[in-house]
């Protein structure tokens, strides 16, 4: 889909437990969040994404579980990419046990950031805007990304009809329900949530759940 300036959003289902893979573009240049595709699907991916842009300069985490991350080396190989997340969550990007890639059985390929994201900050894109927002609870360095004020990027803080699970390394059900009641379900309600994982959904739709 377009956004009022002519970005197109697409989606890629990919990974392990199927996340959602976004890339927001224009004609040349694009934004990835959460690549989290395997290494046997990376040369698919890799073509994939070579059809919509030639640049892919900035890859953002929502935050470093595993399933969210698996593709970044391949990104800083193919489009030399720059890896941004939040600073509370790079011992995830780096240690496959705190990435919940050994508990799933998984090897992660520890990769270091090439910088950080916090509270605030503005990336911007052929003239829209996406800005960061922390929504910690799922992960304590849990970020989401609101583009153009319309386009939720949520990551596994929050799904249609659910939210992200807290059992995991330093996650805290407390903190992110403080997130979602006071950073998301506070956002315009016709904002569209775009998680990573299942289908879109919108404010409106998930106050009803709370």
């Amino acid at each position: 889909m377009k956004n009022s300036n002519d970005l197109i959003i697409k989606t890629f289902i990919v990974g392990y437990i199927e996340t959602n893979m976004y890339l927001i573009h224009d004609t040349r240049t694009g934004i990835i969040i959460d690549p989290g595709f395997s290494e046997n699907e990376a040369d698919s991916v890799v073509k994939k994404l070579r059809r919509e842009v030639s640049e892919i300069p900035i890859v953002i985490l929502t935050h470093c579980h595993f399933d969210h991350i698996s593709g970044c080396p391949v990104m800083k190989k193919e489009f030399n990419s720059k890896i941004y997340c939040h600073r509370l969550d790079e011992e995830k990007l780096v240690d496959p046990h705190k990435s919940g890639a050994i508990f799933f059985g998984v090897s992660g390929t520890p990769v270091k950031p090439d910088g950080y994201l916090e509270e605030g900050q503005v990336i911007k894109l052929n003239g829209s805007e996406l800005k960061i927002i922390h929504t910690p609870g799922h992960t304590s360095g849990g970020i989401s990304i609101l583009l153009d004020g319309k386009y939720l990027f949520s990551g596994d803080t929050i799904f249609k009809d659910g939210i992200g699970r807290t059992d995991l390394y330093d996650g805290d059900y407390d903190i992110e329900i403080s997130s979602i009641m006071s950073k998301i379900l506070t956002l315009p309600e016709d904002t569209i949530i775009y998680p990573g994982h299942g289908p879109s959904t919108t404010v409106r739709e998930e106050r009803k759940n709370f």
